[in-house]
């Protein structure tokens, strides 16, 4: 038996290994971790001293920044209405944001016909009543929440190469 080029797989959170993969005679193999032929493969490689690499790291993509870009936008943030209502949770998902365009073209009909009855809305921290100026003030808020994120996924994207740690906070937070 020959193997060559053999490495170690993980998942996609670096969790493992998982198993070995491998060009064993002529033929790419993946022999998964406990199996019969990973065990074939590490003694092998003992036997022929041949060391078992560690994958590559691919390089961070653009599309890798979008995904964080995304999840963080996703996050949502806290709004304090300052009145009884208190601090809630208002949600940020793709979902929520669908939501979020109707409640605004509410609020702004009102607004243009100086209407201010009050809209329902839903939060992560309850349902609550909100004036179509309150609204704008929540929007307020969101871009306050929103726009640094996108500016620091824009500056990440811009970056030759993106660092491997791109999801770490110090590349999407004020620098002190």
């Amino acid at each position: 038996m020959i193997i060559e080029s053999p490495v170690y797989t993980y998942n996609a959170f670096g969790e493992g290994p998982l198993g070995i993969k491998a060009t064993i005679d002529g033929v790419e193999t993946n022999a998964p971790s406990g199996s019969k032929k990973y065990a074939e493969i590490i003694v092998w490689c003992g036997d022929n001293s041949v060391t078992i690499a560690e994958p590559q790291t691919p390089p961070v993509t653009v599309e890798h920044v979008q995904a964080e870009c995304e999840r963080r936008l996703a996050l949502g943030f806290d709004y304090d209405f300052e009145d009884a209502r208190g601090v809630h949770t208002i949600a940020t998902t793709e979902k929520d944001m669908d939501g979020w365009r109707e409640v605004t073209d509410i609020a702004n009909a009102r607004i243009a016909t100086s209407d201010t009855t009050a809209i329902g809305i839903a939060t992560e921290t309850g349902s609550c009543q909100v004036t179509p100026l309150q609204w704008m003030d929540v929007l307020k808020a969101a871009a306050a929440f929103r726009q640094p994120i996108w500016a620091y996924s824009f500056a990440l994207q811009a970056q030759d190469p993106i660092p491997a740690n791109y999801t770490d906070d110090e590349h999407w937070t004020e620098s002190e």
